[in-house]
């Protein structure tokens, strides 16, 4: 089966590097509307998108997070999970009763899920007006950076990074798993998870031979599983927030 919205999802593309094109105020309006359209948890709408204009500061959260499609992209935002505003309005009692509730770790995993559907959209429709887009887990590490500069209150904690503009390149559509890897019936089976990494593995090296790297899927895995990372300071970035994850 085929039509237009199927294509555009398929033929998805994370883009890393953007012309100097101006990307309007109206798409930008016109991507996030269509993005905040879609399911969140209890129409609490726990989403807000905060653009840096600072090229400055844009810059120096490239220089932090290593990722250049920040500073040279023309819009890049910071994505949170915001319950600031399901606030607004509560007297100081039921405030307190709120942010007691709210400060649970199944309200933060239902904010980021909301976060997700959202990002997910607007990507989809910045790639319907010509648009090339990339989202940034790793643009986290800046969150000291966003913290001081964006003023982030309470229950407003940063997510992701989300850069849109024009495309400079086309890196090719990458393999996802087939089907078997992402659909089982009744019950986990792993042996069909076994069968289908087995298979998608052997895809992701011919793919990566012919972008001139030496790499499979779970060759990937591996030196992303062991490289030296610390998380404690983004692990304790939460509790900081409000959310106590209880």
């Amino acid at each position: 089966m085929q039509n237009s919205t199927l294509k555009l999802l398929n033929d998805h593309k994370s883009i890393r590097a953007f012309t100097d094109q101006e990307v309007t105020d109206e798409m930008v309006e016109t991507i996030l509307t269509a993005a905040v359209a879609g399911p969140n948890i209890n129409n609490y709408q726990p989403v807000t998108f905060i653009e840096i204009t600072d090229q400055a500061l844009k810059a120096e959260i490239t220089a932090q997070v290593g990722m250049s499609y920040i500073e040279t992209a023309m819009r890049y935002f910071v994505v949170t999970v915001d319950f600031n505003k399901d606030l607004i309005g509560l007297s100081p009692e039921l405030r307190e009763i709120a942010e007691e509730k709210l400060a649970s770790y199944a309200m933060l995993e239902g904010g980021i899920v909301s976060a997700g559907v959202s990002l997910g959209r607007a990507q989809v429709a910045a790639e319907s007006l010509g648009l090339g887009s990339v989202t940034m887990a790793g643009a986290l590490r800046a969150f000291e950076l966003y913290e001081e500069k964006l003023q982030l209150p309470k229950l407003v904690k940063a997510v992701m990074g989300f850069s849109i503009g024009y495309p400079a390149d086309n890196p090719g559509i990458k393999p996802k798993l087939p089907i078997n890897g992402v659909l089982m019936t009744d019950h986990y089976k792993q042996q069909q998870m076994v069968d289908a990494v087995k298979v998608y593995d052997k895809t992701m090296v011919k793919y990566y031979a012919k972008r001139g790297i030496e790499s499979s899927w779970i060759g990937n895995n591996i030196k992303m599983f062991t490289r030296k990372q610390d998380y404690t300071k983004l692990g304790e970035y939460p509790k900081q927030k409000g959310f106590s994850l209880k």
